[in-house]
């Protein structure tokens, strides 16, 4: 399977300032500037009276509404500022996280997201004894639909995979695009039954119309998908389910395409078709 680069790791905020800033987020600069404004003026009001309790300097007179006046127009000025800064950082961050973990034409988890939920979801199943499965699809001649429709018309297709995988998935299973006109699906506590399930659920959500009106136009569309299960309790790692599932992926395409083909568990099979894949590229 072609390799996506992984975006570069990016410095993380520290928890304490990404609290404040969510927090500046979600009250907003204006409100977060004035609630700041009211507690230095009171603050300033607070340390004015024990100065003057502490020099022995008797009733405040006109120190307290110095003490509240001066401090406003400073924090308006300062404070607005920075929060103003800080709910915009904020928002940046939120963008950028976006941009490095969703697929922005189809809208679903890239893989820098995938892998270390998917990676997650495995240590969990391997605390509980749980099976786990994992399908990898890909849309059948997506190159030729790309050559007599144009590439719009390829990414409509890509989109409106998407759309019919997310329905025909259940909620916690883990969707995303792996690259390319490739998709991934992990499929927590699954048992084999249900894998070939899936599998056939998926294939018929996208094919079962036969045409997907893309544009206006009807384009033939239809998409091959490899799974792989590990039984309970002898659960292989995540790079090996997907290695697996890329064989049977192979072997679907190799056998007329549109249809499902699973690794299962028989370890010597799967092991061969490991390397036919290696050995040979497909398309």
């Amino acid at each position: 399977m072609e390799e996506a680069p992984l975006p570069a790791h990016q410095p993380d905020r520290s928890p304490r300032f990404r609290r404040f800033s969510s927090w500046v987020s979600r009250v907003g600069a204006l409100r977060a500037t004035l609630l700041a404004t009211a507690l230095s003026s009171l603050s300033s009001l607070l340390l004015t009276w024990l100065s003057l309790r502490f020099v022995g300097g008797g009733d405040m007179g006109h120190a307290f509404w110095i003490s509240i006046l001066v401090p406003i127009p400073l924090a308006l000025a300062f404070g607005g500022v920075n929060f103003f800064l800080v709910a915009a950082l904020e928002k940046a961050w939120g963008t950028a996280n976006q941009l490095a973990t969703v697929d922005q034409l189809t809208g679903l988890s890239n893989r820098h997201q995938f892998m270390p939920a998917a990676e997650r979801e495995i240590g969990l199943a391997r605390r509980h004894g749980q099976p786990m499965a994992l399908l990898v699809l890909d849309v059948d001649h997506f190159k030729s639909i790309n050559d007599r429709h144009g590439h719009l018309t390829g990414d409509q297709v890509l989109v409106e995979v998407a759309n019919r995988c997310r329905q025909a998935l259940r909620k916690t299973d883990l969707l995303a695009r792996w690259g390319g006109e490739e998709f991934i699906v992990l499929l927590p506590n699954t048992s084999i039954k249900q894998v070939r399930q899936s599998a056939e659920r998926v294939r018929e959500a996208v094919s079962a119309s036969a045409q997907l009106a893309i544009g206006g136009q009807p384009v033939l569309v239809t998409v091959s998908v490899g799974a792989a299960w590990a039984p309970a309790g002898r659960l292989v790692s995540l790079d090996a389910l997907i290695q697996l599932a890329d064989a049977a992926l192979y072997r679907a395409k190799h056998t007329g395409r549109d249809r499902i083909s699973v690794s299962g568990d028989d370890q010597q099979n799967a092991d061969k078709l490991v390397g036919a894949a290696k050995m040979s590229a497909w398309s």
